[in-house]
């Protein structure tokens, strides 16, 4: 079985045997099961529509799944549509594959990790999305700084190189430490677990959301499923 999303208050799931015959089941609110397709008001098939971006995920894509965030789905599915609604800032390329990292910006793993990861950054083949949160000084002005920059990259290895005017309060603009506290809100509400940096991304190789808690043991693994497939 295979969440598809959920489309007009339904859960919706793929059902693959062994024979490689695909069906569909729509769970509704109350726990009723309805087999067959799903179409919106317009007479449009949603379930086509469902088992396309299905497709597109196990075949590199790494959107979350339409609808995760509402529950239904894994806790893996569902903590990462939240997280893809979250506040963040890309660093990188915006073609590259990408991974989610929640840190705090006093964080000196957070920093360390960066500091792995920058090469592939800065070449291209991988694309960082910084979550920043926290409650101390340091990490919700400075995250709220990091949210407000117009180059984010560059003003995290500003900070990181011991320039800490790079995020400074001053540099806070609009609504982004209302954007912060989102981000803290979000931490807990979904149990997303210490020590930092906490990484969440969807895997090329096969589609399936990987976490890691702190800094991986082996950064070449986490690179190998984030490579695309040529």
């Amino acid at each position: 079985m295979e969440f598809l999303g959920n489309s007009y208050g339904v859960d919706g799931w793929l059902l693959i045997q062994k024979d490689d015959k695909i069906s569909t089941i729509y769970v509704t609110p109350e726990g009723g099961l309805i087999r067959g397709g799903l179409f919106d008001p317009a007479g449009l098939p949603v379930t086509a529509q469902q088992i396309t971006a299905y497709k597109a995920r196990m075949n590199g894509s790494q959107g979350a799944v339409p609808g995760a965030e509402k529950g239904g789905a894994s806790k893996a599915e569902t903590v990462y549509a939240q997280v893809e609604k979250s506040n963040w800032v890309r660093v990188g390329s915006k073609d590259a594959p990408y991974m989610y990292v929640f840190m705090n910006v006093g964080c000196d793993h957070c920093q360390d990790f960066w500091k792995k990861l920058q090469p592939s950054v800065k070449a291209g083949s991988l694309q960082l999305r910084l979550v920043p949160f926290g409650r101390e000084d340091i990490n919700r002005d400075g995250g709220a700084a990091l949210l407000s920059a117009d180059k984010p990259g560059d003003a995290w290895q500003q900070f990181i190189d011991g320039k800490l005017e790079a995020l400074a309060k001053d540099k806070i603009k609009g609504d982004a430490l209302e954007r912060i506290d989102a981000n803290t809100k979000l931490v807990r509400t979904a149990e997303i677990p210490g020590p930092l940096p906490f990484s969440i991304y969807r895997k090329l190789t096969d589609g399936t959301v990987t976490a890691i808690v702190g800094e991986p043991d082996n950064i070449m693994v986490v690179q190998a499923d984030l490579m695309k497939n040529e």
